[in-house]
């Protein structure tokens, strides 16, 4: 009485229970319960989204809402342009017009063209794969031959696809191309005893450290895909090769250049937070201080707005084309960049969770816009002061920054290493949970409230859909990785992998140093448009400028990761 037994005895169903319990996603089957579930977010949700795509493209004009091509308004067609136009395609003026008053492109639109960049994922990934399956210990992914591959599956589709040229050819050629790779990988051999441990789960309880945080491959891919497409559009739109639906939007609307400002600063708080995470130190979990994180904040501020006075400087003394809606008279994309590092601790000490801080930020800043008269003074006041010239960059900040947060809090969710094989694959629900979420508030405000998206000032609706796209991107290319590497034996699907199988060299050189690139990107830009007229460029010259302009943006990362060297 009242002692303990030294033996226990088991019912065996009750651990056959347990266990499949604990390992039910190595089982997955379609049946009644898991039916309705995949129908809902296979079908229904991506429903609704298609049937908001086709309700917007009759509400949004594909194109200007005056004829802006220079090309066909002096061909020998009778068309009169608008008297009030400059006449002269080579002036500044000519250039700013060109690029104002556009309304963007429909929502089914943008995501079609985006969804280019996953597919050239997954049809790398595919033949990465099913080459590393053949023979892993010859396997070697720094060849000659394997960088033409990465460049042809993710920069030609991209051209092809910016540039409206061939789009639905171009996804079908990737789509073939993904099954024939994915079909050469065989499926992992089955294990004669089911109840034995997943080789793979035994390799993450043995690595696991916590506070140790390992590069994500999906992660690195996604943020250098979206640095790709910013980098080529902000070229490619003074060209005549370029849709001008695809470029920024005056005030309210949606376009792919409002998608890709958005996803740069989006994706740079998904790996942002990484300085405010709990990391292992000498065994121990050390967290940063407020004042720590504003010292590391100021360190960071300071170059980058140092870039952007530098800026508006060169801008100024060449008398250089500017866009004044876009961010101000004086304001540009440097600013809002260079104060996103001296704002965030403070957004930090708010809430613990930052996904109640975001949405105060937008909450509040959207209900002053449309329910105060400072929305008629944004969008009409005259720039008579330092405040009113710059009021969009002043502004639009808080969107940016409520997007930034809201990055971070999903970097949280990615970035630390899970600490089981279970807990990894979880990972895929947490990141369709945030899409979801965010999908449904920018629902919320475009059906319910009637308010459009607008980059101009970085709305509620504008930053809720970027978070929700930039989710759903990040989610696509974790259900790639895990969906691939699920078909390799477990020997192959361990951590220890060659070099050149989890990231491609062009993707990890451009995110090594992703701020350089972006930079380098833009005094290209201004030097091209200084130099070379380019709206009287033909369309097959234009085509020779844009990828010798690819080419020369990224050799500085190709040669500084070779190197070594990453400038932060």
């Amino acid at each position: 009485m009242g002692g303990h037994s030294e033996t226990l005895l088991k019912d065996p169903a009750i651990e056959e229970w347990v266990w499949m319990r604990n390992n039910s996603h190595r089982y997955f089957r379609i049946n009644r319960h898991t039916a309705p579930v995949l129908v809902t977010m296979g079908l229904v949700v991506p429903g609704l989204l298609f049937w908001y795509g086709s309700y917007s493209q009759d509400k949004v004009k594909l194109g200007p809402v005056v004829n802006k091509s220079w090309a066909e308004a002096y061909s020998k067609k009778d068309i009169v342009m608008d008297p009030l136009v400059p006449s002269d395609p080579t002036s500044k003026e000519y250039k700013e017009w060109r690029v104002s008053d556009l309304q963007g492109s429909s929502l089914t639109e943008i995501h079609t063209v985006v969804s280019i960049v996953a597919l050239s994922y997954w049809c790398w990934k595919c033949k990465t794969a099913a080459e590393y399956h053949r023979n892993p210990a010859k396997f070697n992914g720094r060849t000659l031959k394997h960088f033409v591959f990465e460049c042809v599956v993710f920069l030609v589709p991209m051209f092809l696809a910016l540039t409206d040229t061939y789009l639905f050819t171009t996804i079908a050629v990737l789509v073939g191309t993904g099954v024939y790779f994915r079909k050469q990988i065989p499926n992992a051999p089955h294990r004669p005893d089911k109840w034995a441990p997943d080789p793979r789960a035994e390799n993450f309880k043995k690595t696991f450290v916590p506070g140790k945080i390992t590069p994500k491959s999906y992660l690195s891919i996604y943020r250098a895909e979206m640095m790709l497409l910013t980098c080529f559009c902000i070229l490619a739109v003074d060209f005549e090769i370029f849709p001008l639906k695809y470029a920024k939007v005056e005030t309210f609307g949606t376009s792919i250049m409002d998608l890709g400002v958005g996803s740069f600063v989006f994706s740079a708080g998904v790996v942002g937070v990484k300085a405010f995470l709990p990391r292992n130190v000498d065994g121990k979990m050390v967290i940063t201080t407020l004042w720590q994180q504003l010292q590391a904040g100021l360190w960071t501020s300071f170059p980058i707005l140092g870039l952007g006075i530098a800026r508006f400087v060169l801008t100024e003394s060449v008398d250089y084309q500017k866009h004044t809606t876009e961010y101000g008279t004086h304001w540009n994309f440097f600013f809002t960049l260079g104060l996103l590092p001296l704002f965030v601790p403070l957004g930090l000490c708010l809430f613990k969770d930052l996904r109640v801080t975001s949405m105060i930020l937008l909450v509040v800043s959207q209900a002053l816009y449309s329910l105060t008269p400072l929305g008629d003074w944004l969008e009409n006041a005259n720039r008579t002061d330092i405040i009113s010239a710059n009021r969009e960059g002043i502004f639009s900040f808080i969107g940016y920054l409520a997007m930034f947060l809201l990055g971070m809090s999903l970097g949280q969710e990615v970035l630390p290493d899970a600490p089981t094989f279970k807990a990894r694959r979880m990972r895929l629900v947490s990141v369709l949970g945030v899409w979801t979420t965010a999908f449904m508030s920018f629902m919320l405000f475009s059906f319910v409230l009637g308010i459009e998206p607008s980059r101009r000032f970085a709305n509620a609706p504008y930053c809720f859909w970027v978070a929700g796209f930039n989710s759903l991107m990040l989610w696509v290319f974790m259900l790639i990785e895990e969906d691939v590497d699920s078909k390799l034996p477990p020997q192959l699907s361990r951590s220890e992998r060659p070099s050149g199988y989890n990231v491609p060299v062009i993707l990890e050189a451009v995110n090594f140093n992703s701020l350089t690139t972006f930079l380098v990107a833009n005094l290209l830009t201004g030097t091209i448009n200084m130099k070379i007229e380019t709206l009287l460029c033909s369309n097959s010259k234009a085509t020779v400028i844009l990828a010798i302009y690819i080419a020369l943006f990224m050799l500085p990362a190709l040669l500084m990761y070779r190197a070594g060297i990453r400038i932060r």
